[in-house]
């Protein structure tokens, strides 16, 4: 008797760290910067099993907020949809979203990094993304020596 129950404790405990170790963490990681009239907030959020990166999402809000350049807000708007046209192929999505009224412009790209093709990941300029063998910290340490503000979840 005493033989099993070394067994299943042992099982047990193998179970328990095998378990811990398939743990999924998301790093999220906020910038702010206010310039030229202009407010930008850039939230990145990194899902990762494994230590591997599965999904990351990328929300950028712009907002306009000195008159003078509130007036010009058509031309960014064309501006902003030349470089930022929706997409939506191989795992990899981007939302364009304008508020008029509050001259607000936010683009949000979803990837999921397991499905996206190299070719669509690189028409948005994040060709190399699933090679680049970066891990949780390794992104965290990066992100905030850039200035930015994260959070491990």
């Amino acid at each position: 008797m005493k033989k099993i129950s070394m067994l299943f404790l042992s099982l047990l405990a193998v179970t328990l760290m095998v378990g811990c170790g398939t743990k999924t963490k998301k790093l999220v990681c906020t910038t702010k910067e206010t310039e030229d009239g202009m407010d930008f907030e850039q939230v990145i959020s990194m899902t990762y099993k494994n230590d591997k990166l599965k999904t990351m999402k990328v929300v950028v809000n712009t907002k306009i907020t000195d008159s003078d350049v509130q007036k010009n807000w058509q031309e960014f708007k064309e501006y902003m949809e030349k470089e930022n046209k929706e997409f939506n192929k191989d795992g990899v999505s981007l939302k364009v979203e304008e508020n008029d009224k509050k001259y607000e412009y936010k683009t949000t790209l979803d990837i999921d990094v397991e499905n996206a093709t190299e070719e669509a990941l690189k028409e948005q300029g994040f060709d190399g993304l699933k090679d680049s063998g970066n891990t949780l910290e390794s992104n965290k340490e990066e992100a905030e020596k850039d200035g930015a503000t994260c959070e491990i979840k």
